[in-house]
């Protein structure tokens, strides 16, 4: 009960928040025309049939159903009756410059929320999580620059970054030609320049380097409300001291990614309030998805990308490799390397195939330690041109007798010629239904009836590394207060500008449903963090509309600036075919971000 009021409380404030945001910018015009001295009919909060509503003053002020946005409603805004003046107090009758304050007055306000809450959030502190960088994503432009785990970002291109969500960010607005970074090395006390060749990332649609954000540094956990790791008795902020089982040269999140791909239990060393206790965490299916999985998944033992440094040209290993076997012993994925490198006690040897013929290198014998630093210089990636798998351990096709290096040919009577095959065939499956497989063992034809089931969650995982922003002093404030709002007005340009020039993807732009999630994640972090959210909103929302759309603030702004340069009106003619064609922007935008929106935080 507690955790459903505290989320009821959450998504309140959400709804408050995105309100407020509105409520400003509706505020603008209300305000601008009372100034000119144009009489109100409508202020309304949202669209279509009124819920509640009062009339004060010749203005009605209601809430109404559809919460996609507001309306200030002016005396004569539709155009006054033909054969009559405008009266005084309609909006035709005042000047292009007043009408144009009219117009403006909501984008006004909403860059003046911004200019006012940003110096007073920045004077109190906002929680965000550090720009250092905690994993490269293998053979990416990061991996190859040999970006290390602890490596603080100062800056990307030449703007100074507070948060390592800004390091993508940045990225992907920049230029795709280069990216250049200024960072500080684990440990040094002064910061070097880097300079690297962004990449296209299709799951990102946009460009970027490859970089992923720092654990927490004391290995503070978050836990999953009613998981498993919840009900073996972990809380948040416990600290995570070792991993049972693992390697001793593996980072905290190395171990714990490693554990959890084993499918086992995983036992850990915990610490609460200088206490500390053992745990055991047994993974549970998980309760937020319907998908049905067998426990597959592609051989990883593609060679992606090797760096350059003496620990990998021992090996010998050039792109496109199939790394085989260690010793004669078949690998899998990335963790058997790892298991038979720590493992050998003299002289190693990797078996690869190269353009398809057998050829062994021989390595040598590792000091300790090198097994781990040569898994990080040599990038594995998946052989998903086949139907070769390698089985999860405790899943439905281990149990069902499954094994390392299958090549499933066959699923329902289905040709399988790729691992997306076997996605898509296993999926088509009912839910709780068998499912009956070929494959071959080597040359030995086998088959098996496996029952796909929900994936498993062990519940709980580290914490992204965290600070507090907060600005030296009041000015200090103001400025940065000025600089970040500019800033949000930049970066919507640019983000626009980059979709049209197809250097980020459209599918990156979302409606209310990402507004409202995004805002649920930020006020989890505290109200500071809401209304830091709110005035990049209020950004985004003063930019949008200030965009010469018809229908839109800029398009009216518009139509006013044609007005004042040619000393008369745009002909209704053309003013009602462009809103016309405005309307249909808008409602296609609207359909566009909302199926996008479903995509994203539904059907996924």
């Amino acid at each position: 009960m507690d955790e459903l009021l505290l989320n009821t409380y959450r998504w309140a404030l959400v709804v408050l928040g995105i309100g407020l945001v509105i409520f400003v910018h509706e505020l603008g015009h209300f305000l601008a025309a009372r100034w000119c001295r144009v009489r109100v009919e409508t202020f309304s909060l949202g669209f279509g049939p009124r819920l509640i509503g009062w009339r004060r003053g010749g203005t009605m002020y209601q809430i109404a159903a559809v919460p996609l946005g507001g309306y200030v409603k002016m005396a004569g805004e539709e155009g006054a009756s033909e054969g009559r003046a405008p009266a005084p107090d309609e909006l035709p009758a005042k000047s292009v410059g007043q009408r144009f304050l009219i117009y403006s007055g909501g984008v006004l306000m909403n860059v003046a929320f911004a200019l006012l809450v940003f110096p007073i959030l920045l004077a109190i502190g906002v929680p965000f999580a550090e720009p250092v960088i905690g994993s490269t994503t293998p053979g990416s432009p990061a991996w190859h620059a040999g970006l290390a785990p602890g490596t603080r970002v100062e800056s990307v291109n030449g703007n100074a970054v507070y948060q390592f969500l800004n390091v993508p960010t940045e990225v992907a607005l920049g230029s795709p030609e280069e990216t250049v970074l200024v960072v500080r090395d684990p440990g040094a006390q002064s910061s070097r320049t880097v300079r690297l060749v962004p990449e296209w990332n299709p799951a990102f649609g946009a460009y970027s380097i490859g970089v992923g954000p720092s654990a927490d540094r004391e290995g503070r956990i978050a836990v999953e409300k009613g998981s498993a790791a919840e009900r073996a008795g972990l809380a948040d902020d416990d600290r995570l001291v070792e991993v049972r089982g693992a390697s001793p040269h593996a980072t905290l999140e190395e171990a714990l990614a490693r554990a959890a791909r084993g499918g086992a239990a995983i036992r850990g060393v915990f610490e609460r309030e200088g206490r500390r206790f053992e745990v055991e965490v047994e993974p549970q299916p998980d309760p937020r998805t319907k998908a049905r999985l067998l426990g597959v998944g592609p051989l990883t033992r593609r060679v992606i990308a090797v760096r350059d440094t003496p620990l990998a040209r021992r090996t010998g290993l050039a792109v496109e490799d199939r790394l085989v076997a260690v010793d004669g012993t078949p690998i899998a994925h990335g963790g058997d390397l790892l298991e038979r490198l720590e493992s050998a006690t003299g002289p190693v040897t990797l078996s690869v195939l190269r353009g398809g013929s057998p050829l062994s290198l021989p390595l040598g014998t590792l000091a300790p330690g090198e097994a781990a630093a040569l898994l990080r210089d040599v990038a594995l990636g998946p052989e998903v041109d086949a139907g070769a798998v390698t089985v999860t351990p405790r899943s439905a096709a281990a149990e069902a007798g499954l094994a390392d290096g299958d090549r499933i040919v066959r699923i329902a009577g289905r040709e399988i010629a790729t691992f997306a095959d076997i996605q898509s065939a296993v999926q088509a499956v009912a839910p709780g239904a068998a499912v009956e497989i070929e494959l071959l063992r080597g040359t030995q034809a086998l088959g098996f009836t496996v029952v796909p089931r929900a994936p498993t969650s062990y519940g709980f995982g580290l914490r992204d590394a965290q600070y507090v922003f907060r600005a030296a002093g009041p000015l200090d404030a103001v400025r940065a207060g000025f600089a970040l709002s500019w800033k949000f007005l930049e970066e919507s340009w640019l983000t626009l500008k980059r979709i049209l020039f197809r250097q980020v993807s459209g599918q990156n732009i979302g409606g209310i449903i990402t507004i409202g999630v995004v805002s649920h994640s930020f006020v989890s972090d505290g109200i500071a963090k809401l209304f830091y959210f709110l005035c990049m909103l209020s950004m985004n929302l003063a930019f949008l509309n200030v965009l010469p759309i018809p229908v839109l603030d800029g398009g009216h702004l518009l139509f006013l600036a044609i007005e004042k340069l040619k000393g008369s009106p745009v002909s209704e003619r053309i003013h009602g075919y462009s809103q016309l064609v405005g309307v249909v922007l808008i409602v296609s935008l609207m359909v566009y971000v909302t199926f996008n929106d479903v995509v994203r935080w539904i059907v996924r």
